[in-house]
């Protein structure tokens, strides 16, 4: 069983929650993944939003996006803050 596996099961995370929602791994404040991304609403090296179908986020720091596909990001750089508020 993976890592994310193993806590999907330990906090009652299914796998169908998951591909409706979003998720992201801050990988020691230098990277950032995010999965589930909907659009970027802003991009700046100071302030980057991501819109989910379930949140927006908001990462501070001195930010490069790395890599974006149709559902994910990789920004990368010095990783201050990952702000999230649910949407409506």
């Amino acid at each position: 069983m993976s890592f994310f596996d193993e806590i999907k099961k330990d906090v009652g995370i299914s796998d169908m929650k998951m591909l409706s929602g979003f998720s992201y791994v801050n990988f020691c404040g230098e990277a950032l993944y995010i999965e589930g991304v909907k659009r970027l609403d802003k991009i700046s090296n100071e302030c980057i939003l991501v819109r989910t179908s379930k949140a927006e986020l908001e990462i501070c720091g001195n930010l490069n996006v790395e890599s974006v596909t149709e559902n994910t990001i990789v920004i990368i750089g010095q990783i201050e803050n990952v702000a999230s508020r649910r949407l409506k």
